[in-house]
């Protein structure tokens, strides 16, 4: 069942078409990976769907209902992670959480359910009353990932969540994301690296200036752009 179809979208820039009359269809419970460059237009189709910013044209629809026309069907059972670290560095952990958790309307003896779960997934739970200033980049990027999750979203979108951090890390998240999948969420991960989305994902489509230029399983795509492990 699709659970979100982008149909004709668009996004201009001035004279650059960042988003060039692109569709795709992600079905609920996969993980569907969208693969590209730097400044292919990943983050501002991300963006777009997180209702950040409006298109310039075609639609996404969510659950059958257009975004554009009722942004809230989407944005309470939403969760991003962006490629910005988005975390206050003079706070802890926990505080961090307990900050995000409160955006998200979470309170009281619920709230503190989710961090201590959400803690444990992402593997940073003796860590959660030190500063984050003091954490190592891969541990921000894990906490980025736990303040999205606390809500526990129907679908979550993961923009590049392993840029610049340690292999340790990097493995870690990559099975955090196949574990919460497991549990039944549908996760849009983005990336530049070909072995991520081939070890993620179920369903790839690979976008440069601005179009999607391939799509189809992990299999039919490694046999498109075999011998290529980052797409520059």
């Amino acid at each position: 069942m699709t659970l979100l179809k982008v149909t004709n979208l668009k996004k201009y820039f001035k004279n650059i078409r960042a988003v060039d009359e692109i569709n795709f269809e992600v079905k609920r419970g996969e993980i569907f990976g969208l693969l590209g460059p730097n400044g292919a237009g990943k983050s501002t189709t991300i963006s777009m769907i997180s209702t950040l910013i409006s298109p310039d044209g075609g639609d996404i629809f969510y659950n059958d209902k257009s975004i554009l026309k009722k942004p809230k069907s989407i944005q309470q059972r939403l969760g991003v992670v962006p490629q910005e670290i988005a975390l206050y560095p003079t706070l802890t952990g926990y505080e961090n959480l307990r900050f995000w958790g409160n955006v998200y309307g979470l309170k009281g003896s619920m709230l503190k359910q989710r961090i201590k779960e959400v803690s444990e997934i992402i593997g940073i739970k003796d860590r959660l009353r030190d500063k984050v200033e003091k954490y190592s980049g891969g541990m921000k990027r894990r906490l980025n990932i736990g303040a999205a999750l606390l809500h526990n979203p129907e679908l979550l979108i993961m923009d590049e969540p392993t840029v610049g951090i340690d292999p340790q890390s990097r493995n870690h998240i990559l099975d955090t994301v196949l574990e919460l999948n497991k549990e039944g969420m549908t996760i849009i991960y983005t990336s530049h690296y070909m072995e991520e989305v081939e070890y993620l994902c179920s369903k790839i489509s690979i976008m440069d200036q601005g179009k999607i230029i391939a799509s189809g399983t992990k299999d039919e795509l490694v046999e498109i752009i075999k011998g290529n492990k980052r797409i520059n």
